[in-house]
């Protein structure tokens, strides 16, 4: 049997995007949460005007009367606001924060003990603040454009206040960040922030040649040289903040959980094979139907170890076969 010439890789690069953090305690929040909202934030924008940042959003208040527990009373809508340090902490704001609902100013700013955000309210009859009905705010903060100089993010989470308790926006926080545009919904319970960026990965793909491929059984090669291996670059800042996932497909189709090779004279001639990538977390088995977890190295630079495992029957005309693989690396949502 002749070598089967190449198996030639081309990639592509999907969104590199994802939104996941919220908060890690009790202690800086008061964590009760309820359906104080209908649907998520909307309309979100942050404009820089000089050395100042204007963010927005709009929400759509359920009535708060079944949204604050066992609380006698409600009290006030409420807004927790908060940046982060370097390492993605969070962290209180460094200056003056000027929120308004509706165009209305809170009556109280807060920054409580050992917390990590400042909280903002109103007492008892103050316009939109103390609204316990359905309705929709816009919600509008400026701050100093240097809050984001560490890290190019600002989150927001609105609330109930009551004569009991603080109860967040079940759904989660808002996150927003100049480079990522949008509304981006950032899950309870999460301990670290997403990246606030998109982080653009590009990859070094070579042709992989398995050589000749004997008949009647299997055969295995694996790949170790740098030139050999598919590598991924990319700006490490921000990697491990992000959750990626690998996934691959191929020209000719897959059949009982096996990439196909198909012959160069008889498109209808295959040899079954399937790939495992290491070097990224935990072996990345292919073919697989979702994604599987790949883990970016601090570095920079990423080099997956393929292992081509072929299968070729014994009554195969020697030819060559080849096949087209594309792998697509997804933030995990």
């Amino acid at each position: 049997m002749k070598s089967i010439r190449k198996v030639i890789l081309r990639s592509s690069m999907l969104g590199l995007l994802a939104v996941l953090w919220l908060c890690t305690g009790r202690v800086a929040w008061a964590a009760s949460y309820a359906e104080v909202i209908d649907g998520t934030y909307e309309n979100c924008s942050l404009v820089q005007s000089g050395d100042r940042i204007a963010a927005s959003f709009t929400v759509r208040f359920q009535a708060a009367s079944g949204n604050i527990g066992n609380s006698l009373y409600f009290m006030s809508r409420g807004l927790a606001v908060f940046f982060f340090d370097e390492k993605g902490n969070r962290k209180r704001s460094d200056g003056t924060v000027i929120v308004t609902m509706n165009g209305m100013n809170p009556t109280n700013s807060l920054t409580e003990f050992n917390s990590n955000h400042t909280y903002y309210r109103s007492n008892v009859g103050v316009a939109h603040w103390s609204n316990a009905g359905r309705f929709t705010a816009t919600i509008s903060a400026e701050f100093a454009a240097s809050e984001l100089n560490k890290w190019p993010a600002v989150g927001f989470h609105v609330s109930n206040e009551s004569n009991l308790d603080r109860f967040y926006v079940q759904k989660g926080a808002l996150y927003m960040a100049p480079k990522l545009g949008g509304c981006r919904l950032i899950k309870a319970g999460e301990a670290t922030p997403p990246s606030p960026v998109t982080t653009e990965i590009t990859v070094s793909a070579p042709d992989w040649d398995l050589g000749e491929l004997a008949r009647g059984k299997e055969t295995t090669r694996t790949f170790v040289t740098d030139e050999q291996r598919l590598c991924f670059a990319y700006d490490p800042k921000f990697i491990e903040f992000d959750k990626y996932l690998i996934s691959a497909s191929n020209r000719n189709g897959v059949a009982e959980s096996k990439f196909l090779l198909a012959s160069a004279e008889n498109g209808n001639e295959t040899i079954p094979y399937t790939l495992s990538l290491a070097g990224g977390g935990a072996p990345v088995a292919l073919p697989s139907i979702n994604g599987l977890p790949l883990t970016l190295s601090k570095s920079g630079r990423t080099c997956l170890t393929p292992t081509f495992k072929a299968w070729a029957d014994a009554t195969l005309k020697s030819t060559d076969f080849s096949d087209v693989l594309t792998f697509t690396i997804v933030t995990q949502p």
